[in-house]
């Protein structure tokens, strides 16, 4: 008796589609069930269709979860009790974060699907840039560290006018400034916060850059997103830098997952970053994307930080 063919669709997700166009990638790809399994040399990815926990939140119902994980390669299984060598290598994250779960350490990241969103368009772009350049953004990263290999240094596609265009949507709502390839913005954690200018305290600072190139990826556009969380213990601010990032993964109603927590250059802080490659630059509006999806990961960090035992 013939095995039947795995769901081109699970849960709506079209893992068929996402398939054919990794084609070209030079990936090995194959189906295992509602998971997509893409391979090269030296690393595998799985890339898993599965329902939610719960289906129903505040506005649209949760379709699907997907998560992409990628184990690491056999030369970094040394680190992987190393908390704090985790979080510096995730200062490097593009899209995606090194992640311990169930004495499991992969590259992970998460997207959750709600009915009638619409994004697809956006979605599945991020899936596929996260599947080829993911994890290797990191390794490749760690590898040019160790080696002393200079990074990547080409120029961004971002432009000013993209800048502007999401200071237009983020100063409805917040304190937001732009100029050149920058932007700066802060989201209040709590009703009355302004601005830390201001001597405020509970405001999360959101910064999306154009002129600091990946030591990987080269040019692109990097996020950061800094909570008013500082730890002075390292081990500590390592636990709960952990802790945040395999929270992420949980099949749950979240902001899309597609980089990584972290200690924040500036200090014992608790920080999420993010890489956009130049090729993404191309997908209409997801820098705005990436921003809205900041504001609502600070208001869910914080509130989590606080479960954590974070001052």
């Amino acid at each position: 008796m013939a095995l039947s063919e795995p769901n081109p669709n699970p849960f709506g997700v079209p893992l068929h589609e996402l398939m054919l166009s990794l084609a070209p990638s030079g990936l090995e790809v194959s189906r295992d069930g509602d998971t997509l399994v893409a391979k090269n040399q030296k690393l595998t990815t799985f890339v898993e269709v599965r329902a939610p926990e719960e289906t129903e939140t505040a506005d649209l119902p949760i379709q699907a979860i997907v998560t992409i994980k990628t184990p690491l390669p056999e030369e970094f299984e040394f680190f992987k009790d190393r908390p704090d060598f985790h979080s510096d290598c995730n200062t490097m994250a593009s899209l995606g974060a090194i992640t311990l779960e169930n004495d499991h350490c992969f590259v992970g990241s998460r997207l959750t699907i709600y009915e009638g969103e619409e994004a697809w368009n956006i979605q599945s772009l991020l899936i596929l840039f996260t599947i080829i350049v993911g994890a290797e953004s990191i390794f490749g990263s760690m590898r040019r560290m160790l080696t002393n290999e200079p990074p990547m240094a080409t120029e961004t596609d971002w432009t000013e006018a993209d800048f502007a265009l999401v200071h237009s949507h983020l100063s409805e709502f917040c304190l937001c400034n732009a100029g050149g390839l920058g932007l700066t913005a802060e989201f209040g954690l709590k009703s009355d916060a302004v601005s830390a200018i201001a001597g405020d305290h509970e405001t999360a600072l959101w910064q999306i850059k154009g002129d600091q190139p990946h030591p990987e990826l080269g040019g692109g556009l990097f996020c950061l997103l800094q909570l008013p969380y500082l730890i002075d213990n390292g081990d500590e601010l390592h636990r709960v830098i952990a802790s945040l990032n395999a929270m992420e993964m949980a099949p749950s109603d979240l902001p899309p997952h597609f980089g990584a927590w972290c200690k924040s250059k500036n200090g014992n802080y608790v920080a999420y970053v993010s890489f956009l490659p130049n090729a993404l630059h191309r997908v209409n509006g997801i820098a705005l994307n990436m921003s809205i999806w900041a504001m609502h990961r600070a208001n869910w960090a914080d509130a989590m930080l606080v479960v954590l035992g974070a001052r």
